[in-house]
């Protein structure tokens, strides 16, 4: 048995080296063999999965956060589409959001997953945008939350904190904008201050923005905020972390499996947490695209 591990090694605080050192010498004990490769620029894993996802290996391991597991995926899919190759999930990033959907929250729980052999089929979310055709496996956002997420971006060191700090600070700024969007062949119109659109429940690490999401059901969960003063918003934002903001009167869910989003002006967008490109945007479902290690 033979795994090539992908090492973010700054995830999480730069911890993502340590924690990854410590699997492999789990690994080894436990009679697996693993190559490890350490990122070395951005897009580097992206690179190496798209080259080795034909390879020889039982299974691909991705060492880091939410946004390593977003450039493995889409550097796999690349690489070749009916991806042949497992995927093991190690946490080690600033949200680890996905990660939660399948209960891994400790290094232990990650290696008890991927040592077992065993997989699942997990959904897979689409987008297509002006830079090209993406893939993400947590949730793609755009508006509010995007700002959120890129002034985020700046704090990682302060870990879940930091998506709280960026709220204050965006809201400072609150605009709404004017959405065109399309929904299961439906269209749609509103005053929108942001949309996230859910493969899994959770986004920034605790926050539950979509409380009856799965990560195997073939569909996406929508959640759109309309329009709202800024006093409203912060009253409101304590909410998702138990998921009851989605019975607000300015929230709207929406299950889907194919839709389109169009603001008045372009939007950053924030698949995974990462940040690129902007709206308009495409997204559709790709049901039990990927496997993933799950005991």
């Amino acid at each position: 048995m033979k795994y090539l591990m992908l090492v973010n090694p700054h995830a999480g605080r730069k911890r993502g080296a340590v924690m990854a050192k410590q699997a492999l010498a789990t690994l080894l004990q436990k009679g697996i063999e693993v190559e490890t490769i350490y990122s070395e620029y951005s897009k580097h894993l992206s690179e190496i999965a798209r080259q080795e996802v034909n390879g020889d290996w039982q299974g691909i391991l991705a060492v880091g956060g939410d946004g390593t597991l977003f450039e493995v995926i889409n550097g796999m899919m690349q690489g070749n589409p009916s991806l042949p190759q497992p995927l093991g999930v190690i946490p080690v990033g600033t949200g680890n959001s996905f990660s939660r959907d399948l209960h891994i929250n400790s290094l232990n729980d990650a290696l008890q997953k991927i040592v077992s052999g065993k997989t699942r089929p997990v959904d897979l979310g689409k987008f297509e945008c002006d830079e090209g055709e993406f893939y993400f496996i947590n949730i793609l956002g755009f508006g509010f939350v995007a700002d959120v997420a890129h002034k985020a971006s700046f704090y990682k060191s302060w870990g879940s904190l930091s998506y709280v700090i960026g709220v204050f600070s965006i809201t400072r700024h609150l605009q709404s904008y004017d959405l065109e969007f399309e929904i299961d062949g439906e269209s749609f119109h509103r005053d929108n201050v942001f949309v996230e659109i859910c493969n899994s429940t959770k986004t920034g690490g605790d926050m539950i923005m979509a409380p009856e999401a799965r990560i195997d059901d073939g569909i996406l969960d929508v959640v759109l905020y309309n329009k709202s003063t800024r006093r409203r918003l912060l009253q409101s934002f304590p909410k998702i972390f138990n998921g009851t903001h989605v019975h607000l009167p300015e929230v709207e869910v929406f299950k889907a499996q194919k839709m389109s989003f169009t603001p008045d002006v372009p939007k950053i967008l924030t698949p995974d947490g990462e940040i690129t490109s902007t709206t308009p945007v495409s997204v559709s479902i790709l049901p039990g695209k990927i496997r993933i290690f799950d005991s």
